[in-house]
């Protein structure tokens, strides 16, 4: 983790640097965002989507930004704490 901090910190390049700090700032965020996908959400999200079909599509658009603001908010925390989960050493 740290040579690739090295490399973010050293590269010329504003894209992959951008890039390179949004990949270290999300850490493991990406992959525990999906944690509630189980089987038991899969069938009631299908079950929903039967019986209400794109009427509810709306609700995607103040969902996401809900997601993205709570994401946001866990990885500075994250980096003010200096670790990306508490299992980290």
């Amino acid at each position: 983790m740290k040579e690739v901090a090295k490399w973010v910190a050293s590269s010329k390049r504003s894209v992959w640097r951008t890039v390179g700090l949004f990949l270290i700032l999300m850490g493991r965020g990406s992959s525990t965002s999906n944690v509630d996908n189980d089987a038991g959400g899969i069938t009631t999200y299908s079950l929903a989507g039967a019986h209400y079909g794109l009427k509810l599509i709306w609700s995607l658009v103040p969902i996401m930004i809900a997601l993205i603001v709570i994401q946001e908010m866990c990885a500075r925390m994250g980096v003010l704490q200096g670790q990306a989960s508490p299992t980290d050493s």
